[in-house]
């Protein structure tokens, strides 16, 4: 299969996605927090968020890390969607990006949360999702 026609199979598997099971997120002191806040996210944005693995279409785990400096925040999260059996349809790596109000500390983990769940949906869409 070349790489292409793989392209196209995982986007094929993408379109199908309606209901997700938002897994594990890391070990960071904000993963739970960032669990919760995609789950949010994705039901705002016409997903339908399960309570368990088997009972998805496709299940979304993660890594996400947060650095806290004096007058900045950055949050950066590698995410992956795959179908039951582990294979991968969708994965994204949200590069560091800095925020500069430091009396919002918390708020690049929700913002990282929003960016990831408005790319899913966009992509979801091109892949033809309707």
């Amino acid at each position: 299969m070349t790489v292409r026609a793989e392209r196209d199979t995982d986007r094929d598997r993408l379109s199908l996605v309606q209901k997700i099971y938002v897994g594990d997120m890391g070990s960071a002191d904000e993963a739970d927090r960032f669990r919760l806040l995609l789950e949010e996210q994705l039901s705002k944005r016409g997903f339908t968020i399960v309570d368990r693995a088997e009972s998805a279409d496709a299940i979304l785990t993660g890594a996400l890390s947060v650095r806290v400096f004096d007058k900045k925040s950055e949050a950066r999260a590698f995410v992956r969607l795959t179908t039951q059996s582990g294979e991968s349809i969708w994965a994204r790596d949200f590069g560091n990006r800095i925020f500069t109000n430091p009396f919002h500390r918390a708020e690049p983990v929700k913002r990282r949360a929003e960016g990831i769940a408005k790319r899913l949906r966009e992509d979801w869409k091109k892949s033809g999702g309707k």
